[in-house]
């Protein structure tokens, strides 16, 4: 019986300590798979108060998919437009605060931010590809 037991908690430590290193290896990424306007918005944020994870050039692709977006969402209705008018700046806002401080600069913040230009490429990508189908 002690066997047993000692034989199951090594497994557990290993399989826990497998893990842990496989965890530590993922780079942290943003829920779901898409890009989103306040993503965008944050990794815009994100990449400004913590200099360094993006260049300016891939800056300025996250202000284009911003613009583009947020005019898509707001010239859609009336009530989208009202909500941006509130959401966008006040999420905005909410970045600044959160990443004013270094110590918010972490790679975890790094990750996101590159983890959600991947996205918004991707995502321009596919709105480029709509627009040739369509001609």
């Amino acid at each position: 019986m002690t066997t047993k037991w000692v034989r199951a908690s090594t497994l557990a430590l290993g399989l826990s300590v497998f893990a842990a290193t496989g965890a530590s290896a993922n780079t942290e990424r943003w829920p779901g798979t898409n890009a989103s306007i306040g993503g965008a918005i944050a990794a815009r944020i994100i990449a400004v108060k913590c200099s360094g994870p993006l260049t300016p050039a891939e800056i300025t692709e996250l202000d284009t998919y911003i613009d583009e977006r947020q005019t898509a969402f707001m010239t859609a209705s009336k009530a989208n437009q009202r909500l941006g008018e509130t959401l966008f700046p006040q999420l905005a806002r909410d970045y600044n605060k959160s990443y004013s401080s270094p110590e918010a600069c972490d790679f975890a913040a790094r990750d996101m931010v590159r983890d959600m230009l991947t996205r918004v490429r991707a995502d321009q990508a596919e709105l480029k590809k709509q627009a040739e189908l369509k001609q």
